[in-house]
C-alpha cells in the first residue's frame, strides 16, 4: 500500500474517502496475516498440548495493544474492545481444533 495523503492534505471528501479505503484494505490484509499466525499457533499448541485459551496471554495481548494505543494517541478503551473481540474470534478459530479448558 502506498501511504495515503495525510488527512490535512485531503482537499475534498473524495480524496479523504480514497485514503480511508486504502487504509481499510491494509487493515484487512493485516488481519488476514494475523489469522495465518493463529493457524500456526494451532499447530504449535497441539504439539505442546496447550489449550486454545491461555488467559494470561489474552491479557498480555490486550494490555500491549492498549499501551500502544495510548502511545499513539488513540483511545485505549476503543482498542481494548476491538482487541478482545479479535482475540475471542482467534480463540474460537483455534478451538475448532483444540479443546478449550
Amino acid at each position: 500500500m502506498t501511504n495515503p495523503k495525510p488527512p490535512q492534505d485531503c482537499a475534498d471528501m473524495g480524496e479523504l474517502r480514497a485514503a480511508i479505503d486504502a487504509l481499510d484494505v491494509a487493515l484487512v490484509r493485516m488481519l488476514r496475516a494475523r489469522a495465518d499466525y493463529i493457524d500456526r499457533a494451532v499447530e504449535l499448541k497441539q504439539v505442546n498440548g496447550w489449550p486454545a485459551r491461555i488467559p494470561a496471554r489474552v491479557e498480555e495481548v490486550v494490555v500491549n495493544a492498549c499501551r500502544t494505543a495510548e502511545a499513539e494517541g488513540l483511545d485505549p478503551a476503543l482498542v481494548e474492545g476491538i482487541w478482545r473481540d479479535m482475540v475471542d474470534w482467534s480463540i474460537s478459530r483455534e478451538a475448532r481444533e483444540i479443546p478449550e479448558t
